[in-house]
């Protein structure tokens, strides 16, 4: 981080740190001021939030109040100190914007003077933002990440030109220095390239909503599946309740039975042994 640049985030900081140290301190001075940005924008982040999230969104205008002063600050700090530079920007960014509006809102002023005047303060305020703005996309003459994804992207390209250059050439002086056949090389290795990588991306793209719907049509196969186990479950405990209700009832008839023909076979048998004995 140049000095240049350290004297200008730390001038910029300034004003927030002060603005957020104030807020912090003495949140009921700003409360009448921020009341009615406050009571628009609360019930809509209620609404569209996260319920995880929606549920921690405090109602009271004082503490909101509070937390944009804590936001300037921890930005400010983190702006003025070269770390986390972009992050703490995109916070200043953040919390300015609803406090511009509750502070200044010059197009409710009926009064010219008042009008003037917070249009001053409004117009101030906007450079601020244009000013944190340009802090959040400051990488101190770095690429960024964009950049180096689009330099990757030309540097892959240019190798597979000269990849395919180099397997034209060598095609060529096997083939007796035939230009036409080189270039025709150099033409189908690129076009294989670009089918390769075409294909690959759609392969991925087709694989994942395969995947997608093989597991929907598993989740339904499943939910079915333990329907007709419960099913057969009940009709199984059905069946085995009533053959033991069956069998309980049957149970004396057959003893009866087996006592009947255990006397007519003892009967049979005494009057075999009497024959004998005659």
């Amino acid at each position: 981080m140049t000095l240049l640049r350290a004297a200008a985030r730390t001038l910029l900081a300034s004003y927030f740190i002060a603005s957020g140290i104030k807020a912090v301190r003495n949140p009921a001075a700003l409360v009448p001021a921020a009341e009615p940005v406050t009571d628009k924008l609360v019930p809509l982040a209620k609404q569209y939030a996260p319920a995880q999230v929606a549920d921690f969104i405090p109602e009271d205008t004082e503490t909101l109040v509070r937390i944009n002063g804590a936001t300037q600050i921890l930005g400010g700090l983190a702006l003025a100190s070269g770390r986390g530079r972009r992050v703490g920007a995109m916070l200043l960014a953040a919390s300015l914007i609803p406090s511009t509006a509750a502070k200044h809102p010059f197009w409710t002023r009926e009064d010219p003077e008042e009008r003037a005047l917070d249009k001053s303060h409004f117009l101030k305020n906007v450079s601020l933002l244009g000013g944190v703005l340009l802090a959040a996309g400051d990488t101190e003459g770095k690429p960024s990440l964009v950049w180096r994804a689009q330099k990757g992207g030309h540097a892959i390209a240019q190798s597979t030109s000269k990849t395919s250059h180099k397997v034209a050439k060598k095609a060529g002086e096997l083939t007796g220095g035939s230009n036409d056949f080189a270039e025709a090389a150099l033409a189908s290795g690129a076009a294989l390239v670009g089918t390769v990588v075409a294909t690959s991306r759609r392969a991925a793209k087709t694989a994942r909503k395969e995947a997608a719907k093989a597991q929907i049509v598993a989740a339904k196969q499943a939910k079915v599946a333990r329907k007709i186990a419960e099913a057969q479950a009940a009709k199984t405990v059905a069946l085995a309740a009533a053959a033991a209700k069956q069998a309980r009832k049957d149970a004396p008839k057959q003893l009866k039975a087996a006592k009947k023909a255990a006397r007519d076979q003892a009967e049979k048998v005494g009057k075999h042994i009497e024959r004998g004995l005659n």
